[in-house]
This record gives structure tokens, sequence and C-alpha cells, in this order.
């Protein structure tokens, strides 16, 4: 018969290296015992990558990457209260027994102890519960928010309207929007980056954008791919931001459509000066696959100027069944 040993009885001098030898997933597991011992495991210095959860139904996944590159994935198989939990790790898979914790409080356990001070991602996919939102929303931050196309427009608009405040970039795939005004509403948000997908190119009831909605976005960087938005309508918002008349947040768009484009109505009347392809700068893009900046180097483009005296760059690609416009502010 083994004896246990009582770990935590032990002084908190001795406790500590014996904590910093642990495997993760079982200070982890350990955090949970009590307030003692989530305030004694915090001595580990457990640190991660990324902590990303998906939402899909009524199953909260936590997928938690470690500096090593391992995963553990703690699954949560009820929304409003859990006893039981399943974890992923390696080639086991433990079930752990939490009464007494609701699933905000485990998350939040989680964050506290791998020291994390935000979730890098939120996934919604195939969702249709509301159960995940009030919990979500208790958050600290969200760096980003992505959102597949089998989430219902009515469940988009609730998530936002719960948890727009702790988000900085969202990437969504919407084919259309019944209600533009909810829509709108969406564009207004002082995001980071904001990233709209249409998965049917072509489609010509899909999203689009008309000269208003681009005007009220408030987006730093606004990714559109697929959506439909005139030639005539681009020209006409470069137009008004070299008036000081558009978002003075933009500092990047990004346009791409599989329809042809014609650049000389694109850059009629902004006296556009192409720049030598010799000319090179350094651009600083949101990565909306993981919500962070990269360098870009742009060469050439097209250089047009704000009354303010701020210059930007105009980007034109059209190839055979593809055409890209990229606007880069330089601040």
């Amino acid at each position: 018969m083994t004896t246990p040993f009582p770990l935590l009885r032990l002084p908190k001098l001795e406790l500590i290296p014996v904590l910093q030898q642990m495997e993760p997933i079982d200070i982890i597991a350990l955090s949970l015992l009590s307030n003692r011992a989530r305030l004694l495991t915090k001595t580990a210095g457990l640190s991660v990558t990324s902590i990303s959860i998906l939402a899909k139904n009524r199953i909260l996944n936590i997928d938690i990457v470690q500096r090593d590159g391992k995963k553990i994935l703690i699954s949560l198989m009820s929304q409003n209260h859990t006893e039981f939990v399943v974890v992923f790790v390696d080639y086991y898979t433990p079930v752990w027994r939490i009464l007494g914790f609701s699933t905000a409080e485990l998350i939040h356990r989680i964050l506290d102890v791998t020291n994390c001070e935000s979730i890098q991602e939120v996934q919604f996919c195939e969702t249709d519960s509301f159960d995940a939102l009030p919990i979500l929303a208790t958050l600290p931050h969200i760096e980003q928010i992505y959102i597949s196309r089998d989430c219902n427009e009515v469940f988009v608009h609730k998530m936002f309207e719960m948890l727009s405040k702790v988000i900085s970039n969202i990437s969504m795939w919407q084919d259309r929007f019944a209600n533009l005004e909810q829509f709108q509403k969406v564009l207004m948000l002082n995001m980071n980056s904001i990233t709209i997908n249409v998965m049917t190119a072509r489609d010509p009831t899909r999203v689009r954008l008309s000269l208003d909605d681009l005007l009220i976005s408030n987006a730093v960087h606004l990714h559109l791919f697929e959506v439909m938005i005139s030639v005539k309508t681009l020209n006409r918002f470069f137009k008004l931001w070299m008036r000081k008349k558009s978002n003075p947040r933009l500092e990047h768009l990004k346009f791409m459509t599989m329809e042809n484009m014609s650049t000389d109505v694109l850059l009629k009347g902004l006296n556009a000066i192409e720049m030598p392809q010799t000319t090179t700068r350094t651009f600083r893009v949101s990565d909306h696959a993981n919500s962070r900046c990269q360098e870009k180097v742009v060469t050439g483009g097209m250089d047009v100027m704000r009354s303010d005296e701020t210059r930007a760059t105009l980007e034109i690609k059209v190839m055979p069944g593809i055409s890209v416009v990229e606007f880069y502010v330089w601040m």
C-alpha cells in the first residue's frame, strides 16, 4: 500500500523546486485544489506560448501551447456548470473532477497559473448556443475572434454585442447580411483589424459594401476578400481619404476580388505618382492569420497625398482571374 505524499505540507522554499520539475498539466491540475494551491503553483514560473479557445455548440475546447511546442487540450463539455473535464495531453486523457468550479472560474484559473494575460484566439464554429458568450465576456482580453460561416447572423450580432470590448481583431466568413444596420455596427468598432471573407465568389447576392460602409469603418487594418465593391466606389473612397473625410485610423486596406478591375477607373482624379520599382519601403501590416503584425516590403506603387501631407501608396495587381488592391498609409 502506497502512502500519499503530503506535497502541500512542504515548506515553501522546499516546495518551489519540486513544482519547477512538474509537468505543466500537473501544475494546472494542482492549482485547482484550493486557493492556497493556486498561489503556490504560481511560484513554479509556468509560462505558455498561447492559449486559444474553440467554441462549438455546447463544447469549449481550450488549446494550450507550451514553450516546447507540446499542446494540452482541455475540453469542457458543459457551459453552465462543469463537474468533469476531459484533458488531452500526449498519449493519455485524464478526467478531472472539479466540483465547485464554474467554467468561467476554470478558464481564469488556467490564465492565472500559466501567467497568460489574454486569449490569443477564440474560434466560433457551428455555434448556435449563446451559453458561451457570458463566460467569454469575463475574459480580460481576446486577441482575435474567428467566426466561421456556419454561425448564424443572430448569433454573430449577439457575440459582438457582448464581446466587442475585449476583442482586438476580427476575422469572419459571411456570405451575406440580412440586417445591414447591425453589420455597420461591426464596421464601426474600434478594432485593430477587421477581415471579411466571402466563400461564394461571383455570387451576386454576396456581401456588398457601399461608400458609406467604407467611410464608417473604424479599423486600423481592413481586409476584404471577395466582398462586392465597385471600382468607382473605391476611387471615391480614396478621394475622400485625400480630403480627410474618411476613417482617420486607417493604415492598411486590402481588397481582393476574382472580378476584373479597371486600373484607369481606380486611379482617375487621384493625381497618383508612379514610384520607380527601385523604391522599397517597409510597412507593418496586420497578419490576420495569427493576430500579429509583420513587416512587408512595398516595392514601387502609386503614391497619393492627403491634404495634411500624409502620404499613402496604392499597390495594384491585376492578373487573369484575380485583382488585388492594397492601400498603405505612411504614418
